[in-house]
């Protein structure tokens, strides 16, 4: 006979098994499903986070040269290709003109030196600001004229930029990718295009090129490009680890090699084995954007892909194996389920206060899984213990922070000005309100010291309307480098259009006057040494201190020195009229 203590100890011990296995196996698979995803999700951010980077840095390569692309366009006389005789040329290479030295063709040529020069001008300020590149080259057709090729900058093995001479186009088949596939690729697809990565035989580098042809009035004139080397691309990706020996893969629209860390440049993707043939097809079939999975196994393991569509068509991949994506929750789920049995066997006594200490944490671990599953990153973790589930808090706490990273990335991104490179408007007013709370919440024998200065670019309108646009975006630009140069300790705003603000705090803020003195001498220097009107920097400016007792916040300061910009604007413009 049993006595009521074995039955209530064999009741508690069932009763505990029973909510053990009940908890642990939702637990469990909470953990599980939120985990898995977390990852997954972890790994496609990483995908569009540096699919993004790499975007942005093809996307100012491509705006580079089209923005010298335009200018060539506008450069060029339709009339003087019509009197030159050279409408309608196919831009072969071979067929040169054998009238070179008549006077249509000298008058032509003439013209085009005089183009050629002012495009080396505008170019050589383009590549300068644009990231990473080695060569810039625009090569006219030897139909249009064989006198004037046009020119070709390099920086390899070097800092600055030196002129170094062409490529003979009629000593190479037009199949020659090495040596010409810059100047007829172009032509043959008839767009702008991306070429590479290819070894360039010229210059004996590995290179990738972005080139434009260049055609008016129905000719072709010749070809515009960038080239970037192949180092610089893959540095971008080549040092990204996914958990232990995962990594990143650059690849083109056709599955072969642009990067791998173990496979040689142009090799496909197929020659690897028939196992990454189903994913061969994904990356060749897929045009969406937006991350895209896909699960294979190579020898033996399987391992999950996230690819993603870069803008000039190439993929990029990010690998891990599967294993190890799931190992830190299959480790968890181990450990917290041995912990339970070895609870429920040794310690009957203290069962519940056992149950209690392993289900409250999981339960809160759920709950923040279910908040990060439904994108709400304000979650904190409690439970810092060094049994298994304080090692899966802080495995998801470290998620999160990687998340909050990223999104942090993102949202300052969403406070820049994309022209300038400073700050906008949208910055300029989370500043402001925090400059409005310290005046409101500081006693007021302490409240915050600072200057607003508003700027604005005289002559915008007139350098867009006489140059276009892209002429006033360089003056935009020369003169934010300018306000940037003087106010560098201060953040600077650009509030729309031709105006900027800067808020000075600080050393800056005690310094202010010196500092327009000194913006003054610069913007002097600057338009004296201007070769171009968009290269000049004519700009009003106002400056307002903020006054407690008389301003109630950042607003009453900024329409003060708003007034004063205005009254600088005014007396700027009666100097010019007198």
């Amino acid at each position: 006979m049993h006595s009521i203590r074995t039955k209530l100890t064999a009741l508690t011990i069932v009763a505990m098994l029973v909510i053990l296995l009940s908890v642990g196996s939702m637990g469990i698979y909470a953990v599980r499903t939120q985990g898995n995803r977390q990852t997954a999700q972890n790994m496609s951010l990483i995908c569009d986070n540096y699919r993004g980077i790499l975007n942005q840095y093809f996307n100012s390569v491509e705006q580079s040269v089209d923005m010298v692309t335009r200018y060539i366009s506008e450069t060029l006389s339709g009339v003087d290709l019509l009197e030159g005789g050279v409408i309608g040329a196919r831009g072969d290479g071979k067929a040169i003109r054998e009238d070179e030295t008549s006077e249509q063709q000298l008058r032509l040529d003439a013209h085009l030196n005089a183009h050629t020069e002012m495009v080396r001008t505008v170019f050589r300020s383009v590549a300068n600001h644009t990231s990473g590149v080695i060569t810039y080259y625009y090569r006219i057709n030897p139909e249009v004229s064989r006198n004037v090729e046009g020119f070709l900058f390099s920086r390899i093995g070097g800092v600055q930029f030196s002129a170094i001479p062409l490529t003979p186009l009629a000593d190479y088949e037009p199949d020659d990718i090495s040596h010409v596939g810059w100047y007829y690729i172009p032509i043959q697809r008839g767009r702008p295009s991306w070429i590479g990565p290819y070894y360039n035989d010229n210059l004996g580098v590995q290179m990738v090129s972005y080139v434009t042809p260049i055609y008016k009035s129905g000719t072709f004139i010749g070809v515009v490009g960038m080239d970037i080397s192949y180092e610089t691309l893959v540095s971008q990706i080549q040092d990204l680890r996914i958990l232990e020996s995962g990594y990143a893969v650059l690849t083109d629209a056709e599955g072969n090699i642009v990067y791998h860390p173990e496979m040689s440049i142009g090799e496909s993707m197929a020659d690897a084995g028939p196992a990454l043939s189903g994913a061969l097809e994904r990356l060749r079939s897929e045009k969406q954007s937006g991350a895209n999975l896909v699960r294979y196994t190579y020898h033996g393991v399987t391992k999950q892909m996230y690819f993603n569509t870069l803008s000039n068509g190439m993929r990029l991949l990010v690998v891990a194996p599967e294993k190890e994506i799931h190992a830190v929750t299959m480790r968890l789920i181990n450990r917290i389920t041995l912990a339970g049995f070895l609870f429920l066997f040794l310690f009957s006594a203290l069962m519940a206060v056992t149950t209690k200490h392993i289900t409250e944490p999981l339960q809160r671990l759920t709950v923040a899984s279910k908040h990060l599953a439904e994108g709400d990153y304000r979650v904190n973790f409690t439970y810092h213990s060094n049994d298994e589930v304080g090692i899966l808090t802080s495995a998801f706490e470290r998620l999160v922070e990687h998340l909050r990273i990223y999104i942090n990335d993102l949202n300052s991104r969403a406070y820049q000005d994309a022209l300038t490179g400073v700050k906008n408007k949208g910055a300029y007013n989370v500043s402001a309100q925090i400059l409005n709370d310290a005046i409101r919440l500081s006693p007021a024998d302490r409240k915050p010291e600072f200057a607003v200065i508003m700027l604005d670019c005289n002559d915008l309108k007139k350098v867009n309307d006489k140059y276009g646009h892209e002429k006033g975006d360089l003056y935009l630009q020369t003169a934010c480098e300018l306000i940037c140069k003087v106010f560098v300790h201060s953040p600077v705003f650009r509030m729309g259009g031709d105006e900027f603000a800067v808020i000075l705090q600080k050393d800056d803020y005690y310094i202010r006057n010196d500092l327009l003195t000194r913006f003054d001498i610069y913007a002097q220097q600057i338009n004296a040494e201007a070769a171009f009107p968009w290269e000049e920097a004519h700009i009003a400016k106002g400056m307002a201190d903020y006054e407690p007792g008389k301003d109630i916040g950042v607003e009453s300061v900024f329409q003060r020195a708003d007034e004063a910009m205005y009254e600088d604007k005014k007396r700027c413009k009666a100097l010019r009229l007198a």
